[in-house]
């Protein structure tokens, strides 16, 4: 699974987390929200975006910063 930080203008309020399926939301103080976390495959990724356009919120930027880890076995 990778890790994404996609950045929108302005703050998105709190209430939204559970409508990006957990991302992490946090407000930047230049004005813009960053939504951050791990994203299961390009189809989530996709759906995400889609979600940022139906709010009409003007996408920043989009990185991909890393993989999570698989939790050990055991």
């Amino acid at each position: 699974m990778e890790i994404y930080e996609i950045r929108i203008d302005g703050h998105l309020d709190d209430r939204w987390a559970d409508w990006f399926d957990g991302l992490q939301i946090e407000h930047d103080a230049d004005g813009y929200t960053t939504l951050n976390g791990p994203v299961a495959d390009q189809s989530a990724l996709h759906g995400f975006l889609a979600k940022i356009r139906d709010l009409n919120l003007t996408l920043i930027s989009l990185k991909c910063v890393g993989r999570s880890r698989p939790p050990p076995d055991g």
